[in-house]
């Protein structure tokens, strides 16, 4: 499969937001300003101490202009019209990222309205019964980070907290979790379609025992970063920048295998016969040097 450029990709993204109309800034926010900031702090690796820095584009300054003038048209709930927020996104339009800020982002991310931007959910977003819970509202598709931290009075007790999209959803989604108590545990998520999550809790998990639930929104890129590192793989920002659908689905069963109660060996086995023996085994030309070498002998 032929990969774009990333202007390609850009300029096809913008038409298609503008035709789509309403909800077109906010789609280009989510997809160029915030996957931007990510990417930078990958390559860059700022998160190790690393100083940095980057400016926006034209078009990503006129993008984030039009969102400091009118958020709500992004669907945004933003505390911009305060004259120090203004300023503070401002000023980011203008001169762009440092590693000083992405420090000053993890310090103050409490504070700031991740949620109202879906770009979180926390337990206050599900609703609880008796026997399970479900999400208020629909997720929006996408690739989060599930963090789950369970409660009980058997120490270091192992329970399954396992999300999944409702039966209605002619495919449905399950993401399997095994929990360990008075512990955060957490898996990769990837919603292909925009839904509503539910689990079914057992007898020893109630809304009480749940002290830590959150869903965080991430950019592609750094979702394969994480589910790299887990499968053993080395992740490298080019190379998987445009990864054809196919090859991420590959990836993305092997990691979510790894989470599986009832495993099947059959999709273990599959994969290491793709993506280890197959390198393992030696090339054309290495096998006919190998013939040679034992003739000589």
């Amino acid at each position: 499969m032929a990969k774009l450029s990333n202007q390609t990709i850009k300029r096809d993204f913008l038409s298609t937001a503008k035709a789509n109309g309403k909800n077109s800034l906010s789609e280009q926010f989510h997809q160029f300003i915030v996957g931007k900031v990510i990417d930078w702090a990958l390559r860059e690796r700022v998160t190790e101490g690393r100083f940095s820095a980057f400016k926006w584009g034209q078009q990503e300054q006129e993008l984030l202009n039009q969102i400091i003038a009118n958020p709500k048209a992004a669907d945004l709930n933003l505390p911009i019209q305060g004259s120090k927020f203004k300023r503070f996104f401002k000023s980011i339009a203008e001169n762009g990222l440092n590693t000083l800020d992405v420090q000053m982002f993890y310090r103050y991310r409490d504070r700031l309205p991740l949620r109202q931007l879906q770009w979180e959910f926390k337990k206050e977003d599900f609703a609880f019964t008796k026997q399970m819970l479900i999400s208020k509202e629909e997720i929006p598709a996408g690739y989060y980070m599930l963090e789950v931290g369970i409660r009980t009075n058997v120490f270091s007790s192992q329970l399954h907290f396992d999300l999944q999209t409702p039966p209605i959803h002619s495919k449905k989604q399950t993401y399997e979790l095994r929990v360990r108590s008075n512990r955060i545990c957490k898996r990769l998520i990837y919603i292909s379609k925009a839904t509503k999550l539910e689990a079914v809790l057992s007898e020893q998990i109630g809304a009480e025992n749940i002290y830590n639930l959150r869903l965080a929104r991430l950019t592609q890129n750094f979702f394969m970063s994480r589910m790299m590192n887990k499968i053993g793989k080395q992740f490298d920002l080019k190379g998987y920048e445009n990864i054809p659908q196919d090859e991420f689905e590959v990836l993305w069963n092997r990691y979510d295998s790894l989470f599986k109660k009832n495993k099947n060996p059959l999709v273990d086995y599959r994969y290491h016969i793709q993506h280890v023996e197959a390198r393992r085994i030696p090339s054309r030309e290495e096998q006919l040097a190998n013939l040679k070498r034992w003739k000589l002998h």
